[in-house]
């Protein structure tokens, strides 16, 4: 769904999707998790019942399977140099400039609460959190923020009804 847009879908930066039933214990930090992309071992690891919840509220803004392949398609984005990750890269660059310029911009996107606060830890998480937005509360999300929602459309080349 994420890859719709792209000329070149295939995401080169994965070779494994682990899943397990429930939570699981990740080796990485020692501690459960729903969901992990761990680009040393090129795998992305969900737990099943995480990942079904996620597909099942289709308005909540926490979709797991969208979060961790966005974490591969944005990794993916630096490696390759194909069109969409050119497109995706470039995209995002502009809306971290957007962002970072124009602070009265970034405090609206912090105190709406749109956009659950793990967003704001860093930019992997950023962009992550934003696209679950963008997939699950699209005309929510261009309501509120119009100039980040066009970034992301672009980002992504949604060029798709009800995007």
């Amino acid at each position: 769904m994420l890859t719709f847009g792209f000329r070149d879908f295939y995401i080169g930066i994965i070779d494994k999707i682990f899943i397990y039933p429930d939570a699981f214990f990740s080796n990485t930090n020692k501690e459960y998790h729903k969901g992990e992309f761990n680009p040393g071992l090129r795998t992305i690891v969900l737990s099943w019942k995480d990942f079904k919840e996620g597909y099942e509220i289709s308005n909540d803004n926490l979709n797991l399977g969208i979060h961790e392949f966005v974490h591969a398609i944005h990794l993916n984005s630096v490696k390759e140099h194909d069109v969409s990750s050119n497109i995706f890269q470039d995209t995002f660059k502009e809306l971290t400039n957007l962002l970072s310029s124009n602070q009265q911009m970034k405090n609206k996107l912090i105190e709406s609460k749109y956009f659950r606060d793990y967003a704001f830890s860093n930019q992997y998480e950023f962009i992550a959190v934003i696209i679950e937005n963008f997939i699950e509360t699209p005309l929510e999300f261009r309501k509120q923020f119009p100039e980040v929602y066009s970034k992301v459309k672009q980002m992504l080349n949604f060029d798709f009804a009800g995007y």
